[in-house]
């Protein structure tokens, strides 16, 4: 489902009228939040440009562009009564298809013995953060590691979805099974199209004691492309996370994998990892994070592997602002550069990269 702009405009003025109307009747039962970060990218190449997400085909190079980190998002959020709720965010971001999107509109059910249940459009759960991924305020990177993030093209889907929550002693468990399908348009390898998966089925468990968090996920679908050289796949994405966080250190790593069944093998097959670790001072957090994608499959034309080193400072200006500045050296790949020229794709030359953000939520 991709709503025109006029649905989604319709759909905004809805949740907003619906949550000013139901506030006014319900009190505290409705609420209406928003988050959003206005940044700037700049690199030290004109040969290729700087993206942060496969469904953007254009990014930043020499003069500096402010839409590769800019989004604006906005969720509503109605709880009915002790067991029904509903919720809807819209995003607005630099996109092929349209910069506005309906991320989320979902109903969700508590049910006994620690069950809940959804149905509707949400989050795909396939890395340790998706669900606050657009969120910049709620991290103490600047972005997510490219060589991690952009092999997987979703980050939503259509569907149902089934959470089990308990708590055995010292530790807390969560287990999430989901299926649906979902819908993207994307750039990448030099073309751009569409990639459907169908038949999602995703299991995810995550177990949390003190400040760690182990997170384990298995995701697996039917993809078909629209524009794209690449044929039917099963596609199978593997991940497992590791954070610790005791409110002063923080230490983030995730190591994932991508496997494809196809009439011509593995195109996009690849394992991807990183580390990242900070450590607050006050208001102010340095951090350092170092990311890997090793390509396996045909499709990216080369076995050496992709490679970033990202420092950067977060700076809590005020309690709903954060201030960031990173600077980046990125080994040039097919998923993190567009529009390159063949000798900058054929040589991966290293490319600077200084991003500065003001993340925000209200």
């Amino acid at each position: 489902m991709h709503p025109s702009k006029k649905q989604l405009a319709l759909l905004a003025a809805a949740l907003l009228t619906g949550a000013a109307n139901a506030e006014t009747k319900f009190g505290d039962q409705v609420s209406l939040t928003g988050f959003g970060t206005i940044g700037a990218a700049v690199t030290d190449t004109d040969d290729a440009q700087f993206r942060t997400a496969l469904q953007q085909a254009r990014g930043a190079d020499k003069t500096a562009d402010f839409g590769v980190d800019s989004r604006l998002g906005l969720q509503a959020n109605a709880k009915f009564n002790d067991i029904f709720s509903m919720t809807g965010q819209l995003l607005v971001s630099r996109r092929i298809a349209k910069s506005a999107s309906l991320e989320w509109l979902y109903g969700e059910a508590k049910l006994p013995a620690g069950f809940t249940a959804k149905l509707g459009r949400m989050v795909l759960p396939t890395f340790m953060i998706s669900d606050s991924r657009s969120v910049g305020y709620a991290a103490h990177w600047l972005r997510a590691p490219q060589e991690v993030y952009l092999v997987y093209p979703a980050s939503s889907f259509d569907g149902g979805q089934v959470t089990y929550q308990r708590d055995l002693g010292s530790f807390n468990l969560t287990a999430q099974l989901s299926a649906g399908k979902a819908k993207s348009t994307i750039s990448v390898f030099g073309a751009q199209g569409q990639v459907e998966l169908n038949g999602i089925r995703s299991a995810n468990l995550q177990f949390e004691t003190g400040p760690w968090q182990v997170r384990l996920g298995y995701t697996t679908a039917d993809a078909e492309t629209r524009g794209l050289p690449l044929p039917p796949l099963k596609d199978k994405f593997t991940g497992a996370g590791l954070q610790y966080d005791d409110g002063r250190a923080i230490v983030l790593s995730e190591y994932v994998t991508r496997r494809q069944d196809s009439v011509a093998g593995g195109v996009l097959d690849s394992d991807s990892w990183y580390i990242s670790a900070g450590w607050r001072f006050g208001k102010f957090t340095p951090y350092v994070t170092y990311s890997v994608l090793k390509p396996k499959g045909v499709a990216y034309g080369t076995t050496a592997s992709d490679k970033s080193t990202a420092l950067g400072m977060r700076w809590d200006a005020l309690n709903n602002v954060a201030v960031k500045a990173q600077v980046q050296t990125t080994e040039s790949s097919a998923l993190s550069f567009v529009n390159g020229s063949p000798a900058f794709m054929a040589g991966r030359p290293n490319v600077q990269v200084l991003s500065l953000a003001v993340d925000f939520v209200f």
